[in-house]
């Protein structure tokens, strides 16, 4: 196979004196107009976000006993292990526990009893509970939360109440209806982002995982954005495209070996890496640095400079 000189892809550019800047903000005006323009006809509408607010007003019963398992230490992330805390619920592999906790959380603390304490200030009738919450030794605590979760099994809802089975709950009952009022008001939103070192300043992340699991399962799934229904290449608003892009990594994840292994996102993360390090060695590789040549998929792109280089060859030859 003949190569072309490097020479010839260089010497046979003309230059032509242009004013660059005018040209640059020139299509910088056109292309801004023309995206407002097409984002104002065509834009995706923004979907409604997720918010306590709304997920207690709409599932109190199940807003009740996602809090009582923060409350006992069964919650997704009070069991989730690092980088949040030393549970194993979440525990992909040995790197991840030797990464160890970068941002503390104590489910029971910082979801519940922070939050209680606070409105505490403004509503004292929350104090007789959370007191004789916090003089229980732990075993009691959490014998009181495990009756009530169970008990939430057989609720019902009574003008804006959970109703439980009469049982030995303490004062957990007290407390989940507190925590449920608090919710629905809005103000459990505010106690959980308010950093309390730092007054102006504000941390989104306890709000966000107070949300972590069957609250966003359950808004996820209709619209098939669970990870199992490929979720991150859909669309949160129907009638849109989703992130096509993302069909390769998600269908790593589909892979049977990837989805049932506690490890998924560790395996999908390493084989990603592997790929980009072959990518990245292709040069080197014998066989594999010869692949672009073999498909010859420049001689499409750069048609038109062959098809001219060729024909002066020709006349080079005939002269």
């Amino acid at each position: 196979m003949k190569y072309p000189h490097p020479s010839d892809m260089v010497t046979e550019y003309t230059y032509v004196p242009e004013d660059f800047m005018k040209h640059l903000i020139t299509t910088l005006a056109i292309v801004m107009g023309l995206v407002l323009l097409l984002a104002i006809l065509f834009g995706v509408p923004e979907k409604a976000p997720l918010t306590i607010r709304q997920d207690a007003r709409e599932h109190p019963v199940a807003f009740e006993a996602m809090t009582t398992r923060d409350l006992n230490g069964q919650g997704r992330i009070a069991s989730y292990g690092p980088p949040y805390n030393h549970g194993t619920g979440n525990l992909e592999s040995a790197v991840q526990k030797w990464v160890g906790i970068l941002h503390p959380l104590n489910a029971k603390q910082d979801f519940i009893l922070k939050p209680l304490n606070m409105a505490a200030t403004v509503n004292p009738s929350f104090i007789p509970a959370l007191h004789r919450f916090d003089r229980a030794s732990s075993a009691q605590q959490i014998a009181w939360a495990n009756r009530y979760e169970a008990a939430l099994n057989h609720a019902t809802v009574q003008a804006g109440r959970v109703i439980v089975p009469p049982g030995h709950y303490g004062p957990v009952q007290t407390l989940m209806n507190d925590m449920l009022h608090l919710g629905e008001s809005g103000l459990l939103s505010g106690a959980l982002i308010r950093n309390p070192k730092v007054v102006t300043r504000f941390d989104n992340q306890n709000y966000v995982l107070f949300l972590e699991g069957q609250p966003l399962h359950n808004a996820a799934a209709p619209l098939q954005l669970k990870g199992t229904q490929w979720g991150i290449i859909h669309s949160a608003v129907p009638g849109y495209p989703g992130a096509w892009w993302m069909t390769i990594p998600t269908w790593i994840y589909q892979w049977p070996f990837v989805a049932n292994s506690p490890a998924n996102d560790a395996i999908a993360l390493s084989l990603g890496f592997v790929v980009w390090c072959l990518l990245a060695a292709m040069p080197w590789i014998p066989g594999l640095n010869r692949l672009p040549w073999f498909l010859g998929v420049y001689k499409l792109v750069w048609k038109d400079f062959y098809r001219h280089h060729a024909s002066m060859e020709d006349s080079h030859e005939k002269s």
